[in-house]
């Protein structure tokens, strides 16, 4: 049967191969540029495959702004149907130290992007208290028409 018509027509299918190449199948998911199923050279390293995805989500950041935690993890499909992690590391360790496992077919990649919390500040207090004075007079002048 064929590879490309295994998938459901829906989802984006992506081929990055030369004819005659053996090739592996990974679903890549989360905060990339392509999500999709890409079917890539058995001897594409990860780091390349996520560059084929449109690469991890880098915004530009606000002076005093802690960094955002992007986590690449690599799943893979076990003979039992179980998935069972194989590689989890921040985006960080991936670019610094390029030791990661081989893909296989089926595997899947995950990229999450969890964003770094910026502290509550006294503009926010600002915010919230002139909210509420807004509401409060606009209520005083709705009850004082009746």
């Amino acid at each position: 049967m064929d590879r490309l018509a295994e998938t459901e027509a829906s989802v984006a299918y992506y081929f990055y191969a030369r004819p005659g190449d053996a090739t592996v199948q990974v679903s890549v998911w989360g905060t990339v540029g392509n999500t999709g199923i890409y079917e890539v050279p058995t001897d594409t390293q990860l780091d390349k495959l996520l560059t084929m995805a449109g690469g991890a989500p880098i915004d530009t950041r606000q002076r005093g702004q802690d960094p955002d935690d992007i986590r690449i993890t690599l799943y893979r499909t076990g003979e039992d149907g179980s998935r069972t992690i194989v590689y989890e590391e921040p985006l960080e360790n991936l670019v610094q130290n390029p030791e990661y496992p081989a893909l296989q077919d089926d595997d899947i990649l995950v990229v999450e992007l969890e964003r770094a919390r910026t502290p509550f500040r006294f503009r926010d207090v600002l915010g919230i208290v002139s909210s509420l004075a807004s509401l409060t007079l606009l209520g005083l002048r709705i009850f004082n028409r009746n």
